[in-house]
């Protein structure tokens, strides 16, 4: 049976050819994506799963609506490691929590027993770990705290490009030997790309 490898964080940058950069999203093996940032004419290009995605800055509290977003990926950026707390206020408020790189670089313990305790999956992002062909160290050493947890389903890990361009998705084959390079197993690393996005996806539409 084929993978289903799914990318939820593509925000392309301006004048991008959205068209071409989902073409090859297509093309390297993904069956769905979720894209920030333009309209989203249509929920299928080429076969490809197209969802819409927004992402909010967390402030310590869930927004009260999301009027209109209903077949929307509702995303919680965490920016900070000091908002990694009393998360489980955003408990069926949102998909996904996005760790950003200020937020992991400066990760402790009790922020990793918060993200424990709320039980939502988190995303973390390549381009962060991987910039300009050179890797951020101190965001690869706290990535690698997280990963024992994921290891032992404590936390559920979604990894994703972050793509700008086509030129910044990366093949989920080499995610998944970069995610077993630095530690996870094989299974769960193809789960980080398949079983918990899809997980995600299906929960799309059904409000949160």
């Amino acid at each position: 049976m084929l993978n289903t490898y799914v990318d939820l964080n593509i925000k392309p940058y301006k004048n991008v050819d959205l068209s071409n950069l989902l073409r090859i999203a297509s093309k390297l093996g993904y069956v769905a994506v979720a894209i920030e940032g333009v309209d989203v004419v249509s929920n299928e290009f080429n076969r490809l799963k197209v969802l819409p995605r927004v992402t909010y800055k967390y402030m310590g509290k869930p927004i009260t609506t999301y009027e209109g977003l209903r077949s929307h990926l509702i995303v919680y950026e965490i920016d900070q490691p000091t908002m990694i707390k009393a998360l489980t206020s955003l408990r069926g408020r949102c998909h996904l929590i996005r760790i950003a790189k200020d937020a992991l670089t400066g990760i402790r313990k009790k922020h990793i027993n918060a993200l424990r305790s709320c039980r939502i999956p988190i995303e973390l992002s390549v381009k962060e770990l991987i910039s300009n062909n050179s890797i951020n160290y101190t965001y690869l050493k706290n990535f690698l705290k997280l990963l024992p947890y994921v290891e032992r389903g404590d936390i559920e890990l979604v990894v994703s490009s972050y793509a700008g361009d086509e030129y910044e998705l990366i093949h989920p084959i080499q995610l998944i030997a970069l995610l077993k390079e630095l530690g996870l197993s094989e299974l769960v690393a193809i789960k980080a790309l398949t079983g918990v996005p899809m997980k995600i996806l299906r929960m799309v539409g059904s409000g949160v």
